[in-house]
């Protein structure tokens, strides 16, 4: 990009609103035949940011294909630790499965019962 002076001046609302940000489609365009121009759509409506055509359309086209890349790959970091804590709680409801399991078996063999399905109480008239 040696051929590049000054910093990049895309359309206002691209200033406003930085080289990635509420972007949803990406795209190079023809206009009347004059060459390509590097355009994107905003989420906001169908107003489309022209960004420039040769180098300038490159370098923001490359930016943009930076932020999704990095984007992608949150994303899929963030599945990767949902997944990760959806293993734990598989293993951490297991063990409180047995672990209520030998409190019921304890406290039966100790001569308690479970009042209706709530407190656990001593059997009367045991001896």
């Amino acid at each position: 990009m040696s051929g590049l002076t000054g910093s990049p001046q895309p359309s206002t609302w691209a200033a406003m609103t930085g080289p990635t940000k509420g972007a949803r489609q990406v795209s190079w365009e023809t206009r009347n035949g004059k060459g390509r121009y590097y355009t994107r759509s905003p989420r906001r409506g169908v107003v489309r940011e022209y960004f420039g055509a040769g180098e300038w359309g490159e370098y923001w086209a490359a930016e943009d294909a930076y932020a999704r890349a990095e984007r992608a790959e949150r994303a899929a970091a963030s599945r990767a630790e949902a997944d990760e804590l959806v293993e734990l709680d598989k293993l951490v409801a297991a063990y409180a499965q047995v672990a209520e399991v030998a409190a019921r078996e304890a406290l039966a063999a100790a001569g308690y019962r479970q009042h209706q399905r709530g407190e656990w109480r001593k059997t009367r008239g045991q001896a």
